[in-house]
């Protein structure tokens, strides 16, 4: 069964999708499309391709134009490491007994096969670049990841100033940073960043494989827009805050939904109730650490076009779930409403003829 899902899992990425009857799909065989898989950490829908009216994504929206946006794609489980374990191995978090962060996929199945292990069984290079399996941020950037020796041939681990800079980050629970509201407007440039070198990496690696021909699976893991949101300045500046829109909830509204629900969206006591000011700062802080990683994205995808290898290389972009920015009284994740739910899913390459297209049918991770 696990072989099963991890052959269709190859089947998905290698063939792109299926959108009504307008998608063309290339044989692997004729054809050894590369895959290109780009995802962010804690990113919601909060781009300008799902309609955001203040977000500045233009790269995402870009990729967007040429390739096929999932309206109702959906993630398994609104938390790290139970999500990417899931999605990365084609098991539900009930099969997979990843309920929690920082367990390791093999404590509970050893023999799991994997997206990048189903890869490299067919003789793609699977290289991993920056958090696709769960990582404490900012704790553990710069460390090898979950999985290493069974998922990738080649693994790179950057560390930006972001995790040099954590004694000036502002946090609403000092020293805390991963599971808080907590945010700097950065001073140096994006290359100092560790999605921005993440990002250089993921460049270097494209130029190697257009000299190479060899078939690869490249995925590039980007830490923003996760806590702490950390971004250069200039990012910041893009979102005035007297233009940021807070959520309100109506007096009386937490009377209205289930006792699971308030409990969930009651949580973190400390990120409840915020003052005016310190909601459309972190709400700023969350769109200019958006902006930023659209940015670092921009640079890969306009190298992979440079390379050449953009018409052999299938593009998938996404998240690893949703995130409230103050809908129902609740900040970051762990819920089960849309905001927490609903990931952005964007698929684009050889055998996508519908482009600039939105698929409507739901999609699960």
């Amino acid at each position: 069964m696990i072989h099963s899902l991890g052959r269709s899992l190859l089947f998905a990425f290698a063939c792109s999708a299926l959108f009504f009857n307008s998608l063309s799909v290339v044989s692997a065989e004729e054809s050894r499309p590369n895959v290109l898989f780009l995802i962010c950490d804690d990113l919601n829908c909060d781009l300008g391709c799902y309609g955001h009216p203040q977000v500045q994504s233009p790269n995402i929206d870009q990729l967007a134009k040429r390739g096929v946006r999932f309206q109702n794609a959906y993630c398994q489980f609104p938390l790290c490491g139970p999500s990417r374990a899931s999605f990365m191995t084609g098991m539900y978090p009930d099969q997979t007994l990843v309920h929690r962060n920082a367990i390791y996929i093999r404590e509970h199945v050893p023999n799991v096969k994997t997206i990048p292990q189903m890869f490299r069984d067919n003789g793609y290079f699977a290289t991993r670049v920056g958090k696709i399996y769960h990582y404490n941020v900012p704790k553990h950037i710069g460390t090898g990841g979950h999985d290493d020796p069974y998922s990738w041939n080649q693994t790179f681990n950057p560390r930006g100033r972001d995790v040099d800079d954590e004694d000036l980050i502002f946090s609403l629970t000092p020293g805390s940073f991963g599971g808080t509201l907590s945010w700097l407007a950065a001073e140096g440039t994006d290359a100092e960043q560790t999605d921005g070198i993440a990002a250089y990496i993921a460049i270097e690696q494209l130029q190697k494989f257009a000299k190479s021909k060899q078939p690869f699976f490249m995925a590039v893991g980007l830490y923003r827009p996760h806590t702490p949101y950390v971004a250069p300045k200039d990012y910041f500046e893009k979102y005035p805050t007297e233009q940021i829109k807070v959520p309100q909830v109506p007096k009386g509204y937490l009377d209205t939904i289930p006792k699971p629900s308030r409990q969930s969206v009651r949580r973190k006591k400390v990120q409840i109730d915020l003052p005016d000011d310190l909601a459309r700062q972190a709400i700023q802080a969350y769109y200019a650490s958006i902006t930023f990683a659209d940015a670092q994205l921009g640079k890969i995808l306009e190298a992979l076009k440079k390379s050449g290898l953009e018409e052999n290389t299938i593009v998938v972009f996404t998240s690893d779930h949703g995130y409230h920015m103050g809908e129902h009284g609740h900040w970051q994740k762990t819920t089960l409403f849309e905001n927490a739910t609903h990931v952005p899913l964007i698929i684009a390459g050889p055998g996508v003829l519908a482009q600039g297209q939105t698929a409507e049918a739901p999609a699960e991770m």
